[in-house]
């Protein structure tokens, strides 16, 4: 797919898969490679090391403030990009496995089920707390920030435009290059309320946010009673006529003939607009009329809102009429005599020049008055549908000469079909890829009984972990190095054990990481378990601690094929540990060095959220202590949620766990991610997939083992 865009004259790929981005690079070094925000890059040594990895460009995690933004963008040589308006997903891009696990479609492979724009239950002690679509944000919309990410630094900026409506592109496009060419203008910066009210519009679910620009907004980013467009309200409704589909409503805004409207889940596209049994095709605000028809459970009081504009919509169909940018040329014709006619055109984009020449036309002397300059002039810049602009017209003439219209026409057009397949043929490459280049590196086989990796997600007061046995090795979070300084220690002097950075060390996880990761590393620890490629350049900056230590990659790199193995190996790990969204399949092909290791039991985490749906119900600080909370979805699933203390991020475990069996999928070692798990069980969990059994049962399941996603 690349070789064909690439030929085609392709500018750029946004890529996340760290092994594909470099195959890419080797393949193709002319076309330049961006860092997808599934790459989840929060901070400056994430994009220190994408830019070492040769990506020109970084798109940003949408988690960020304009503080944070301004001194990465400042501190870099490569390209920043950022999200300034449309969806906002809940969880950190590039690590949610809610839609693979849940509904079978990636979010990490652009197949989002859009899990986090269904209604859920919050729970507290099995008590509910608040209900409704507790996931769905409200779009982004940064009008007012323009100005302040310019001098940010940052390069460019994103509109999520995916499945949306050309009026939708059309309308956000054109408003957002209209405040851009303010902010760069020199003028006041101020918005138009107009502009607004068209954004919200074309798409809002119940208003807008900045994100997480202004920093973290709480509960007034989510809008939890509708997670799709809902509209602008334009009045409310006085009666109704069940038996017709006739709402009465006085309006406070204006409403035409063809709007589509909304009263609560009811909704249609408006046939009938009447004031006192008169049909009319536009109605203004304060006046009361008669709108049809609509059938639904419609009371007296109810909002009317209207989603879709016919007015705007056909604004913005006269925009694409009107709207034709094109590239400018310049002009100079030779009419002299005894010589051929000839035409220089040049494109001021490329430089690309043409020159056309005419043999057959003889000049004749005028007896009185020839052709006017103003007339060649007027004739050569006439350029219609094509894609250029003359810009300017240069005339060498005799004076008093005769020359057809008819032959300034045809050269004119000679020359702009020329320039035009000269510029196509610019961009256009002659690139073939042989096979040899895309083989996956070959694999061994192992048949050997797998060492036992255990993750502790939490440490427990009353579980004795050095009771365990059967475990080679243990991974531990960095914050319980912190907080259980004491209990980890004890288990570093008796196990091989693994310090965990989590995916998202963002704010004052990175200050504790500055401060305390030196002494940590001092501690008996085997090696570092790394979640983020900023880790490997934090790493970096500690090279006398870590040299002995191993390093292992996370299945939170994306690691789902050999090419990304192979680059992970420059970073020399020695263990790496697989997607859990891979199937059997691909599990098996996946290579056996470095150490290979699968997650075979544990609550999948699912989401990393910066916002907290816990603490945004109750006063902070500390509600998340002081209970257990779920978010239970409409099938009456429970998915727990935890609170990571350092960062306040919301951490949403799978209601099922996963449990497989790790026979025939040519591996080394096996996971087993406990969470809340007592002693007992951790033990019996050991024991039952060291024999490469699995736990049966309705609280389990395959995960992805056994389907594609």
């Amino acid at each position: 797919m690349v070789e064909v865009a690439y030929n085609a004259g392709l500018d750029a790929i946004i890529i996340q898969d760290l092994g594909f981005a470099k195959k890419v690079m080797e393949l193709f070094p002319r076309l330049e490679v961006h860092s997808s925000t599934q790459m989840t890059i929060y901070n400056l040594d994430g994009v220190k090391q994408i830019e070492k990895l040769g990506f020109s460009r970084c798109v940003l995690a949408r988690e960020l403030s304009i503080e944070e933004i301004e001194y990465i963008a400042k501190n870099t040589k490569i390209e920043i990009e950022v999200f300034i308006h449309g969806a906002l997903c809940i969880s950190y891009s590039g690590q949610c496995l809610m839609s693979s696990m849940i509904g079978g479609r990636s979010g990490n492979r652009g197949k989002c089920a859009g899990s986090c724009r269904l209604p859920y239950t919050l729970l507290k002690d099995e008590q509910e707390k608040e209900k409704g679509y507790l996931l769905s944000s409200k779009d982004v919309c940064t009008l007012d920030l323009i100005p302040e990410l310019i001098h940010s630094g940052v390069k460019s900026f994103k509109i999520e435009g995916r499945m949306k409506s050309k009026e939708y592109v059309g309308i956000v496009t054109s408003i957002y290059r209209k405040y851009i060419d303010l902010a760069e203008s020199g003028k006041e910066y101020k918005v138009d309320n107009k502009d607004r009210e068209k954004l919200m519009q074309i798409f809002n679910r119940g208003g807008f946010s900045t994100g997480y620009l202004n920093g973290k907004l709480g509960r007034d980013m989510m809008y939890k009673y509708k997670p799709n467009h809902i509209g602008v309200p334009i009045g409310e409704v006085i009666g109704y006529n069940e038996n017709k589909g006739h709402i009465k409503v006085k309006l406070f805004k204006d409403v035409n003939l063809g709007d589509s409207i909304a009263v609560k889940d009811a909704s249609c596209k408006s046939s009938e607009l009447m004031k006192e049994n008169t049909n009319m095709k536009t109605a203004t605000s304060g006046q009361i009329v008669t709108i049809g028809r609509i059938k639904g459970r419609i009371l007296k009081g109810d909002k009317v809102y209207r989603t879709v504009s016919e007015k705007l919509n056909q604004e913005i169909d006269q925009v694409y009429l009107k709207e034709n940018i094109k590239r400018p040329i310049n002009a100079t014709i030779y009419l002299e005599e005894n010589k051929p006619m000839k035409l220089e055109t040049i494109d001021l984009w490329s430089n690309i020049k043409v020159i056309k020449t005419d043999e057959n036309i003889n000049f004749k002397k005028a007896e009185k008055n020839g052709i006017t300059k103003e007339r060649i002039e007027e004739q050569i810049s006439k350029t219609g549908n094509t894609p250029f602009e003359v810009k300017s017209v240069a005339i060498k003439m005799e004076s008093n000469i005769i020359i057809p219209i008819s032959a300034l026409n045809n050269i004119r057009r000679l020359a702009l079909e020329e320039l035009q397949n000269k510029i196509l043929a610019s961009f256009t490459r002659s690139k073939k890829i042989n096979d040899k280049s895309l083989t996956q590196i070959s694999t061994e086989t192992t048949y050997t009984e797998p060492k036992i990796s255990v993750l502790l997600n939490n440490i427990k007061d009353d579980v004795s972990y050095l009771n365990l046995k059967g475990i080679n090795n243990l991974y531990i979070p960095f914050k319980f190095f912190l907080s259980h300084k004491e209990k980890v220690n004890d288990i570093c002097n008796k196990f091989n054990t693994y310090l965990l950075l989590p995916a998202i060390t963002k704010g004052i996880y990175e200050k504790l990481l500055e401060t305390k990761l030196e002494e940590v590393l001092k501690t008996n620890i085997k090696g570092v378990v790394v979640s983020n490629l900023s880790h490997f350049e934090l790493l970096n900056r500690l090279k006398k601690e870590v040299s002995k230590l191993e390093i292992i990659a996370n299945y939170n790199l994306n690691i789902t094929n050999n090419n990304t193995i192979k680059e992970l190996e420059e970073f020399n790990i020695c263990k790496y540990i697989v997607s859990p969204e891979q199937d059997k399949k691909t599990i098996k092909s996946l290579n056996i060095k470095p150490s290979k290791e699968v997650i075979v039991y544990g609550r999948a985490l699912l989401m990393t959220t910066e916002y907290c749906a816990i603490g945004t119900t109750n006063e902070c600080p500390g509600v998340c202590e002081k209970g257990e909370y779920k978010l239970k979805d409409r099938m009456g699933f429970e998915f727990p949620i935890y609170t990571d203390k350092i960062s306040c991020n919301n951490l949403i475990y799978n209601s099922k766990i996963t449990s497989i069996s790790w026979q025939d999928l040519n591996l080394d070692s096996i996971r087993i991610d406990i969470l809340d798990e007592n002693e007992e069980e951790i033990q019996k969990i050991i024991n039952t997939h060291k024999k490469g059994e699995r736990l049966e049962g309705e609280n389990y399941t395959n995960g992805n083992l056994n389907r594609k996603i």
